[in-house]
């Protein structure tokens, strides 16, 4: 009898210690923060890979674990509205919307594509802007938001929290509407896309922005700041000027202690984006240091959280990419060989792939063999040297392309994977299912199998707001000719500033959060936005309140 009843309780205490999990459906009670963290591109893999590194840089530590690894709890499918395999735009837009869309859309609803769609199109949808759970953090929770990616801050991820465009290269437009949605922190890359009009809606939203300055970006004590530091994308973490350019822990801890201070709470998504860009390379240092990288920001934000007792902190890839692994078909009994075999010269890599090719091309011919000496250990066999030379004039300047054609990058690449022991499924994203680790104070998340999507519904829940975000597109986001049925309207200004004029005194301009009535501002809660495809503007129903 005594050990029926010990069967009984230890099966008690094993049920309560199983946590909470819960459903698109299911009731989240909300948290005044939301962390969501995203490592561009990366495949489960990843995970191990990175772990057995750091084993064998601290062989002493016995077994490593990462900062997501207590909080792992499902797997997610990832996909586009007409493909199983999932681009950027669309992966990310299935976080922030709830709803699969073509690849390259950021935030708007998809085209029908007939005979190849994996979900049902409304055609009489096609292209209206969709409401993302940053813009619902932001209008709804009157809360702060942020954005901390390596990148250009127009890049598809942190584009699709709070932009809406048929194409993710639609930059002109997606940097004025992250700027008049009054994203409150935004650090990384892209200093070349703020121009003048840009720093002009800035300082209208009464928002900092500081230029390639670390001292000042370290020095500022209040939100709203953007600060950028690079034209384009920030350099990888392993090759990076660290006085030019901070970690992505860095940045991340900055963005905390910024937003922490509004009494509402905040949104923030943090994007370590340049795994993504070696994995499309197969660069196998850059993957590992990348993601390491990433992952020393995610124990930032666990840290926070924990000691905050109130923030949900959100860890997922938008896709895979590569499909990288240890071991290979050159790697011959593998069963029989040790850690130190596995990892081969790779502890020796002191730059990425892409670090590599740029110390190439800035010395020259005459120096390849010494700099992949220096910066490698290999001494290079008169086939390698002889490849690298006869690349040099081959730049691949898409890093989505760098690893499906013969270029200075990839042969260097190829280079770096002779002398380790690890195997790719492509240079292009794959359809696995990505991994998702949530830390949540109530115990409550989601578990097992589940859709992108399913994720919009959990972060809206943890907003705490009222009604869901098709109720709050059909608010902000309402066609025109819909809306102003009955007033007399015209399309006025040229392509990139086309302006709504209304009854003849008031005018809508593109990409901005504010109407003029009558020659006066008047601000709006959300961004108007153009699309071109249609050539329709959608708006929200407050301008109603003007007429």
């Amino acid at each position: 009898m005594k050990s029926v009843k010990r069967i009984i309780l230890i099966s008690l205490l094993a049920i309560a210690m199983i946590p909470v999990s819960c459903t698109r459906q299911d009731k989240v009670k909300p948290t005044k923060n939301v962390i969501l963290m995203i490592p561009d591109g990366t495949s489960t893999s990843v995970l191990s890979v990175v772990r057995w590194y750091r084993q064998h840089q601290n062989p002493q530590n016995g077994t490593v674990t990462l900062a997501t690894d207590p909080y792992l709890c499902g797997l997610v499918r990832q996909n586009c509205s007409d493909s199983p395999i999932a681009a950027s735009p669309a992966a990310m837009t299935s976080f922030m919307t709830g709803y699969k869309v073509q690849g390259s859309n950021l935030s708007v609803y998809p085209a029908r594509n007939e005979g190849q769609d994996l979900v049902n199109v409304n055609a009489d949808s096609t292209w209206q802007p969709l409401s993302t759970v940053m813009e619902a953090a932001k209008i709804l929770g009157h809360k702060s938001t942020g954005l901390v990616v390596t990148v250009i801050a127009t890049h598809a991820t942190p584009g699709a929290t709070t932009a809406h465009t048929v194409s993710r290269s639609d930059n002109y437009n997606i940097i004025r509407q992250m700027a008049s949605n009054r994203v409150d922190v935004l650090f990384g890359g892209g200093v070349n896309y703020i121009d003048d009009d840009v720093k002009s809606i800035l300082d209208d939203n009464g928002i900092s922005y500081i230029e390639k300055d670390v001292p000042a970006f370290r020095a500022v004590e209040k939100a709203p700041v953007w600060s950028l530091f690079a034209g384009e994308d920030m350099a990888f973490d392993l090759d990076r000027d660290t006085l030019a350019e901070p970690s992505l822990c860095e940045m991340t801890a900055k963005a905390l202690s910024l937003l922490s201070k509004d009494k509402n709470g905040f949104f923030l998504m943090v994007e370590g984006s340049k795994v993504d860009y070696a994995a499309h390379s197969n660069d196998p240092m850059g993957i590992i240091s990348e993601y390491d990288a990433f992952d020393k920001a995610v124990a930032v934000a666990m840290d926070f959280a924990k000691k905050d007792g109130n923030t949900t902190v959100i860890v997922v890839p938008d896709h895979g990419n590569s499909g990288m692994t240890m071991g290979d078909n050159d790697y011959k009994n593998y069963y029989k060989k040790g850690l130190d075999s596995a990892m081969a010269m790779l502890p020796q890599y002191k730059c990425t792939g892409e670090g590599l090719t740029g110390l190439i091309q800035a010395q020259g011919v005459d120096r390849i063999r010494p700099i992949f000496k220096e910066y490698t250990g290999i001494d290079l066999t008169p086939a390698e040297e002889k490849a690298v030379r006869e690349s040099m004039a081959n730049i691949e300047k898409d890093y989505m392309e760098v690893a499906l054609s013969r270029n200075l990058k990839s042969v260097v690449t190829k280079i770096l994977n002779a002398h380790v022991h690890f195997g790719y499924a492509s240079g292009c994203h794959t359809s696995e299912d990505v991994f998702l680790a949530v830390y949540n104070p109530n115990g409550q998340v989601p578990m097992g199998w589940i859709d992108g999507t399913d994720l919009a519904g959990y972060m809206y829940g943890l907003l705490g707001v009222k009604g869901s975000l098709d109720e709050l597109t059909s608010q902000i986001f309402v066609k025109s000719d819909v809306l102003l049925a009955g007033h007399e309207t015209a399309v006025e200004g040229d392509k990139n500033a086309p302006v709504l004029v209304i009854d003849g005194k008031v005018r809508v301009h593109a990409n901005r959060s504010y109407i003029e009535v009558d020659g006066q501002k008047k601000e709006l809660a959300s961004v108007s936005v153009y699309v071109p495809k249609n050539k329709n503007f959608y708006i929200s129903r407050e301008i109603l309140n003007y007429l």
